[in-house]
């Protein structure tokens, strides 16, 4: 909102200097963008009368005799279409800066001496959207009742002597959207009541209300008031009027169109003109648009409407988007002689929702989604129809159509000055308090501590007492506020015991050479409910951006799938990346959380080196990767079991299922051929993945390192070679080898494994190496022999071995 200081002191003494203003208003909570001032670095431009003008054979010149307030009359070469005899112009004389600190010479043009400028708004400073559309090509012409004369500075006459404010507001400030807002904010300020006058009309034509019957959804409006004014002629508006609006960033159109923009401007309702010939059937409803109707806007666009617009109509097809932009239907012309005034409140969400599907949004929708002043919709009419009166030479009618009028309800709000007092940590009395909602304007009744303070309709964004803390605080001043420190319970800094375990786990994995990865938390319905063996239902995001952020992760592996692509889609494929962090479910209606963490690994095993070390990454290797986690964090390996698994999105022989004490910890694979396929960078790479459930692993690790010494005595080794059906697991021998063993195995390792032809069909040869070791004395063949005899029994008789 650009707020004219010149126009503020209508409503407020104001002897502050504009900046220091600025910087006070900007201190309470309403930020002053900029503060601009047109006059600045424009000198010697002053009002000329053109004594004549002839055109220059075969140019579009025209050389004048301009009257600028001295001895003689100016020779002054012109090349605008509009230049005449008898006008009153802008002239810059020899010396003057323009706009752009432009310097102006006297010269020669076409060898015809000129002896300054006569200039067009642009050339002075207005932005093109604010200058007359009759002006746009041309040089600016005063009318001729306006009072200048020759050698008169323009900056007065043209508004430029001005200081504009650019108040940039927050949605909640809308009542700052007006003049008469603007006012009382910066009364508050200042310790002033602005004097906003009322408003007395009265009519001067016959009733006219029996003739239009008016239908409006309660839904889309609350308020909807017409008058109707007839015999108006249509021309430009007082100079008064336009210099006001293009101060503000509105064009001038003519006397009827400038005058709902000044209201507009003044009091923050807006309002429309119709041409009283659109309802010559004596009908206009306010409803919702029909699907497939269409219109044409004031501006020239051809719009189709939606359902869930607001339209007028004329009982029969629309004649304005309500809220938004007029039609072209009932466009108010120069040849336009009877007019209806509109005041109205509409649904300011369906209006914002209109002006975002069009691409159309007007300063009046920009204020009807914001919030409108209730008790301004009569007030803003009757000072239309005063103004359209004076500057039409209308009559108005008698009369006002009322096609719905909600009468707003008061907002009284209690609270106490001692929690005002508390909340802003201050100790001010109530006189005080009283005091600066005296200031704002909102009437109060005291009952001792007790406060109940009556809210105006224009302050529509205070509704609770935190509100009335805000305005307290921001009126005694941010500034005078004392800084204290909170009294909160003493915390102590450092992570919690999960986190530090995470943390610790985090450091093994980048100890491995990994790189951590940190990707997006929503992902596709498909990738949320794949790599995992038992999918939950999803929670899904209510409003999603695309389909692709549709919903909440139940894995972690898809981020790094996405991670993978973009790398492998720039010839990067040696990848390994982790990720930590939380994946979410529903569970009986309930939301959970869980904290995974995540790998991926693709390429070799080594980089590139002249020695040729090439080694494929496989599932053994990642698996023994994590073997090698889970010793550093203390887990008994023996706790540990891989099942295979068939898992959505992995291969269906090179995957496992991970538990730890019989609970579901993980799971480890490749991803399928089809999931790599699916992805056009992933194509041809084999990639190794791993996720496990920290909620799980955490409550199982051991809480420290336990060192012990070196063992005294020797280990003895004994050799195992087993024939036996391929079908059987190494996980289910290595158990019964555990079980009949006897408390001297230390260590068991899988040294040679074979199927081929050199053995029967359907069996597998496999080597162990055992390990055998007594902590306290030395250990001797004989006790090892027993527990090898013990062995090969049960392998032969449970599982079917032959020992070779």
């Amino acid at each position: 909102m650009l707020v004219s200081y010149n126009w503020l002191k209508d409503f407020l003494d104001l002897d502050i200097e504009p900046n220091e203003l600025a910087e006070k208003i900007t201190r309470t909570g309403v930020e002053i963008a900029d503060v601009i001032h047109p006059q600045s670095g424009l000198k010697k431009i002053v009002v000329g009368h053109v004594l004549t003008c002839d055109i220059v054979e075969g140019t579009h010149l025209h050389v004048t005799k301009v009257n600028v307030g001295e001895a003689e009359p100016l020779q002054i070469v012109c090349g605008a279409p509009n230049i005449a005899a008898g006008q009153k112009v802008i002239v810059a004389l020899h010396g003057a800066r323009i706009a752009g600190n432009e310097k102006i010479k006297r010269g020669k043009i076409r060898g015809i001496q000129s002896e300054g400028m006569i200039c067009g708004l642009q050339e002075i400073g207005f932005d093109d959207k604010v200058v007359p559309a009759k002006y746009a090509n041309g040089i600016f012409v005063f009318d001729e009742d306006t009072d200048v004369q020759p050698g008169d500075d323009i900056y007065e006459a043209l508004g430029m002597d001005d200081y504009i404010l650019d108040f940039d507001i927050t949605p909640n400030r809308a009542d700052t959207l007006s003049m008469e807002g603007a006012a009382y904010e910066v009364g508050a300020i200042i310790d002033q009541t602005p004097k906003i006058e009322e408003i007395s009309l009265k009519s001067d034509g016959q009733d006219w209300t029996n003739s239009l019957k008016v239908s409006v959804d309660p839904e889309l409006a609350t308020k909807f008031y017409l008058r109707k004014i007839t015999g108006i002629k249509i021309c430009s508006s007082p100079l008064w009027m336009q210099r006001r609006l293009w101060n503000a960033g509105i064009r001038p159109i003519n006397n009827v169109v400038d005058v709902t923009n000044y209201v507009m401007l003044l009091t923050g309702q807006p309002l429309h003109v119709y041409d009283a010939t659109t309802f010559s059937n004596g009908l206009l409803e306010v409803r919702r648009a029909h699907a497939s109707e269409t219109l044409q806007l004031l501006n020239d666009k051809s719009v189709e409407l939606d359902e869930n617009d607001i339209v007028i109509t004329d009982g029969n097809k629309p004649v304005m988007l309500a809220g938004v932009m007029g039609g072209k239907a009932s466009e108010v012309t120069d040849q336009t002689t009877d007019i209806i005034l509109e005041s109205a409140i509409f649904n300011g969400s369906l209006v914002r929702k209109s002006a975002l599907r069009h691409a159309n949004r007007t300063e009046a929708s920009s204020r009807f989604e914001k919030g409108v002043n209730s008790d301004n919709t009569m007030k803003a009419l009757d000072i239309a129809a005063l103004l359209l009166r004076n500057n039409t030479d209308g009559t108005i009618l008698n009369g006002i159509i009322k096609g719905i009028d909600k009468i707003a309800e008061p907002v009284n709000i209690r609270t106490t000055i001692s929690y005002i007092n508390k909340t802003l940590g201050t100790n001010l009395k109530d006189h005080d308090i009283i005091k600066i909602f005296d200031r704002l304007n909102f009437p109060i009744k005291v009952n001792g501590d007790e406060l109940v303070v009556n809210v105006p309709h224009r302050r529509w964004d205070i509704s609770i007492a935190a509100d009335l803390v805000e305005e307290v605080g921001r009126i005694y001043g941010y500034d005078n506020l004392i800084s204290t420190q909170p009294l909160l319970a003493e915390t102590h800094g450092g992570y919690s015991p999960t986190e530090s375990i995470i943390r610790r786990i985090k450091k093994i994995i980048q100890g491995q050479g990994m790189l951590e990865a940190i990707s997006y938390s929503l992902t596709t319905l498909e990738k949320a409910t794949s790599y995992a063996l038992n999918p939950k239902p999803t929670v899904k995001i209510a409003m999603p951006l695309n389909t692709s952020r549709s919903v909440m992760r139940q894995n972690l592996i898809c981020g790094l799938l996405d991670a993978a692509a973009y790398n492998m889609a720039r010839n990067q494929s040696n990848i390994g990346i982790y990720e930590q962090g939380r994946v979410y479910y529903k569970d009986d209606g309930n939301y959970i959380e869980h904290e995974h963490i995540a790998a991926l690994y693709s390429g070799n095993i080594y980089a590139d080196n002249w020695q040729h070390l090439d080694q494929n990454i496989d599932f053994y290797y990642v698996k023994g990767q994590l073997t090698n986690i889970f010793i550093a964090l203390g887990l008994d390996l023996h706790d540990i079991v891989y099942k295979a698994e068939n898992i959505k999105g992995m291969h269906p022989t090179r995957t496992a299922a991970i538990y730890l004490k019989n609970k579901y910890l993980g799971m480890i694979g490749m991803l399928s051929h089809e999931e790599l396929y699916s992805e056009k960078a992933l194509r041809g790479n084999e990639i190794y993945v791993y996720e496990l459930d920290l909620d799980v692993l955490i409550p199982e690790i051991s809480k420290g390192v336990t060192a012990k010494s070196a063992p005294k005595f020797p280990a003895i080794n004994r050799d195992l070679s087993l024939l036996i059906d391929a079908h059987i697991t190494n996980d289910a021998i290595i158990s019964n080898i555990k079980a009949n063993a006897g408390k001297y195995l230390t260590d068991i390792k899988v040294i040679d494994v074979y199927e081929g032809s050199q053995i029967e069909a359907g069996k597998k040869s496999i080597a162990y190496s055992l390990t055998f070791r007594n902590e306290k004395e030395t250990l001797t063949d004989e006790v090892v022999s027993l527990a090898i005899a013990e062995i090969t029994h049960n392998l032969e008789s449970e599982l079917g071995a032959v020992v070779r």
